[in-house]
């Protein structure tokens, strides 16, 4: 069986932190490594990470969550890697169904998965970024947070670019598909995916954000052009 590793970037997340690595723990496919990177929090994450002694804590001044996955996939030695979401929650199934269709398939190069967003319970109605229709059913999940991958893909791929945040998934993923990487999608939801005022997802409604994805676009096509040229 491959050994699995999840990486869990922390930041400030204490309000949902618990919750998180009480779903990475109920797992049914246990992970035989876990790792938690401290991106610099100065709530109270680092005392609840302390309560878990099944993860390795590595603490780094705050650089954002690329810089942090990117620590601790490079600490990661299982054949597999799960990134996680501290305020995300997780299927008790999603480890197990992911990991087994990397088994079945070695062409695979990673798995994504559905994810079903909800709203935490202090808000009664979504942040003004948030489409209320994200929430009505199953969203594709196509970002890091339902993201499993063999380690030797993300060492092909390279690491998440820090520049490129909130994007960096975003970014990686089309450096994965541009390079010729193979990946499957389970439509079942096997993310719950918290919203909530401080999510990452805010970013998107700022003039930067648009400058990113049309730089992140341009440079996908670019490589898909030269790669095509190449052939």
């Amino acid at each position: 069986m491959m050994r699995l590793s999840v990486v869990l970037p922390v930041f400030n997340g204490a309000s949902y932190l618990a919750a998180a690595i009480d779903s990475v723990l109920a797992q049914t496919r246990p992970a035989d490594e876990l790792i938690a990177v401290d991106d610099g929090s100065t709530d109270d994450s680092p005392a609840i990470l302390a309560r878990y002694p099944g993860f390795r804590v590595i603490s780094q001044p705050n650089s954002g969550c690329a810089t942090a996955r990117n620590a601790g996939a490079a600490l990661a030695s299982g054949d597999v890697i799960a990134f996680v979401d501290q305020d995300d929650i997780q299927d008790v199934d999603r480890f197990a169904r992911q990991s087994d269709a990397l088994q079945v398939d070695p062409r695979l190069g990673f798995v994504v998965c559905a994810q079903q967003n909800f709203l935490t319970e202090a808000l009664e109605q979504p942040p003004s970024w948030c489409d209320p229709r994200t929430l009505a059913g199953p969203q594709h999940g196509f970002g890091a947070n339902t993201l499993l991958l063999r380690r030797e893909v993300f060492f092909r791929v390279g690491a998440f670019d820090p520049d490129k945040v909130p994007l960096d998934d975003s970014d990686w993923l089309a450096r994965a598909l541009d390079g010729g990487e193979r990946y499957l999608h389970l439509d079942a939801v096997l993310v719950r995916h918290r919203i909530h005022d401080a999510n990452l997802s805010a970013r998107r409604m700022s003039p930067r954000f648009t400058h990113l994805m049309a730089r992140t676009l341009h440079e996908s096509l670019k490589r898909r052009r030269d790669r095509d040229e190449t052939r």
